[in-house]
């Protein structure tokens, strides 16, 4: 009667836990992977919908509406009701920086003129939106009731949409 493992037993049974122990690692270092570029994509599309949300709420609640177009972007100056600073009816710029493409929204108590002069640039809240704008315009219909606003985002899916003014 046999009561022990032989050798070749142990043997076969450490290497079979060795190759196991190998895929469960590779396993779980790739899950970890995927989870973090999975996170950082979920980043960028929920700061997307917050910036859209953000351009709509300007646009939607603007009294005074100023538009600089050229080729591929679009300046937009609003006057509007919406502040992220608490600014009673704040003065609003968005605009794409020419280097590295960046959509940004400045915001302000007083008129904002571009180029910003040093002494303006204290009074300015400044928000990074986000790179690689490829497209920003912003048009207003004939009869000055409709906005229409389109951006594009590199890698990212075009945006489009209008606002009904009354």
């Amino acid at each position: 009667m046999k009561r022990a493992f032989t050798l070749v037993e142990i043997l076969v049974s450490v290497v079979l836990l060795g190759l196991i122990s190998i895929f469960v690692s590779s396993l779980v270092h790739q899950t970890k992977s995927n989870n973090t570029i999975f996170e950082k994509k979920v980043h960028e599309d929920s700061k997307l919908e917050v910036l859209v949300d953000t351009l709509y709420r300007d646009l939607y609640l603007s009294r005074e509406i100023r538009i600089e177009s050229y080729p591929q972007y679009s300046i937009l100056h609003v006057k509007s009701k919406n502040s992220i600073y608490s600014i009673a009816e704040p003065y609003v710029t968005w605009l794409v920086l020419k280097n590295d493409n960046t959509l940004m929204r400045l915001e302000s108590a007083k008129k904002i003129t571009l180029p910003l002069d040093d002494e303006f640039k204290k009074d300015i809240f400044v928000d990074i939106g986000i790179k690689n704008c490829e497209h920003f315009s912003i048009n207003v219909s004939n009869d000055k009731k409709s906005i229409l606003t389109f951006m594009h985002i590199k890698n990212k899916k075009p945006i489009l949409f209008e606002i009904e003014k009354l």
